[in-house]
């Protein structure tokens, strides 16, 4: 029989028991103070004193002498204990008191308790990862019972990229460095990890050596890097660099700045550093012309990006004023190369053209190939209605399914709940989406849970 069942027999009893004691007494002409009957009708009042498993006092509660001590339990509620299930109420000695037991005198009952079956046990295990020692990047957790490794709480957590160092994985802090951390070891506490990380091969190396130009004023003209593992010589850096024209001198190079003029640099010598150069230049011969034809190159209709001049006499293919001109960047486009503007549109240059005068040329674009498209499908992973988890994206044109956006994200444990995957929010409540199901546009998911079963 059920608790519930017992407390509503108990009642039962007494109800019959106190209708029935009236009628007894008729019929016997005496009560015998020993018998149920008598107890039922005696109107005097005990009260069972109900105690935590502490001692801590909970209440009182009165019935009349004799009453099933159900009666008296059904009106105390016993404190929970994580871990443990109630198990009934007893006297001080640890004797337990039967439902259907009587209650003739005042009594102090206590909780009693027993350790809650491990399948029940809701304890979680949080994995805190780091970045640095107090930048936490996310929190992960999972049911103890359920034995996870580490492995299964860092699926896809990123730890930040730091320039010059490869990321290895994570690791405990201790006085002698971070500890490793083996994917495979079971996590058997609240543990906080840091990301650890390793001095990047020289060939993965991104420094850079940067080469800034200076005109004769000591104002910046244009500054080019390259990667220092990659050993560039000089002209490379030079490559397109247009030195400005000085009326009555010819340019003869860049140089080095020092107190007994400048140095000039050999084209061939490999750039070892971030230098600084100047344009080094001589006195023209009178029989030379100095007039120069110069190309304004443009970014939009009125956005110049830089001019690039030479001399007329010495007749030279747009191709060489062009080399070495970055056009902007645009979303969705490609550069197809430069022209003259038209009310028809930009008409393209040819490289080989002789430049005759000074030009105003354009970007010309047009649009990327489909392939090239860089539009990201984000999905954005709620706890709640409010309460950003994370926001995964891919691009569109990969058609990647929605489990792989979900791979590695945690929702929220929530108390007597079981997580049962994402869902659309809806008036008619959360629909489930299928993992298959290719993401098509910016989502927003919500977590979605069930009742944890009654065991």
């Amino acid at each position: 029989m059920s608790f519930s069942k017992k407390i509503i027999a108990g009642v039962a009893a007494v109800a019959t028991l106190a209708a029935l004691a009236p009628a007894v007494a008729m019929a016997e002409g005496n009560q015998n103070q020993n018998s149920a009957v008598s107890t039922q009708s005696d109107s005097t009042i005990v009260e069972v004193s109900f105690y935590a498993a502490d001692g801590t006092f909970i209440q009182n509660v009165g019935n009349p002498k004799g009453t099933a001590f159900s009666l008296f339990s059904s009106s105390a509620k016993a404190p929970s204990i994580e871990g443990k299930t109630f198990t009934g109420w007893a006297y001080s000695e640890g004797t337990m008191l039967k439902e259907t037991e009587q209650v003739f005198t005042n009594i102090s009952v206590y909780a009693t308790y027993a350790d809650t079956p491990a399948q029940d046990d809701n304890t979680q295990y949080t994995v805190s990862f780091y970045a640095g020692t107090d930048k936490l990047i996310q929190t992960v957790s999972y049911y103890a019972k359920d034995h996870f490794k580490f492995s299964t709480y860092a699926a896809g957590i990123q730890a930040p990229a730091v320039e010059g160092k490869t990321f290895t994985g994570w690791g405990f802090a201790s006085n002698d460095g971070n500890v490793p951390v083996d994917p495979n070891t079971e996590v058997t506490g609240n543990w906080p990890v840091y990301a650890m990380y390793k001095d990047t091969p020289a060939s993965e190396d991104k420094t850079l050596n940067t080469v800034s130009f200076y005109n004769t004023k000591n104002e910046l003209i244009q500054t080019v890097s390259y990667y220092a593992k990659d050993h560039f010589k000089f002209s490379q850096y030079a490559l397109g660099i247009q030195a400005p024209a000085v009326e009555g001198k010819t340019f003869t190079g860049w140089g080095f700045a020092s107190n007994d003029g400048d140095v000039a640099v050999d084209p061939d010598a490999e750039v070892t550093g971030n230098w600084a150069v100047y344009p080094m230049y001589k006195n023209a011969e009178k029989k030379d012309d100095t007039t120069q034809n110069v190309v304004s190159f443009y970014a939009g209709t009125d956005k110049l990006i830089q001019t690039v001049g030479y001399y007329a006499k010495d007749h030279v293919k747009f191709s060489t004023y062009a080399a070495g001109i970055q056009a902007p960047a645009v979303e969705g486009k490609i550069f197809t190369g430069w022209g003259f503007a038209s009310n028809d549109g930009d008409v393209a240059v040819d490289p080989d053209a002789e430049v005759t005068g000074n030009w105003a040329v354009y970007a010309m674009y047009k649009d990327a190939p489909t392939e090239d498209d860089t539009t990201q499908n984000v999905v954005s992973f709620y706890a709640g209605t409010d309460k950003l988890i994370q926001t995964v994206g891919y691009y569109a044109k990969d058609h990647v399914k929605f489990s792989q956006y979900a791979l590695g994200i945690q929702a929220p444990a929530v108390e007597g709940k079981i997580f049962t995957g994402w869902g659309f929010a809806s008036n008619d409540g959360d629909v489930p989406v299928d993992p298959d199901m290719v993401v098509t546009g910016n989502w927003a998911v919500y977590a979605m849970y069930k009742d944890a079963p009654t065991e």
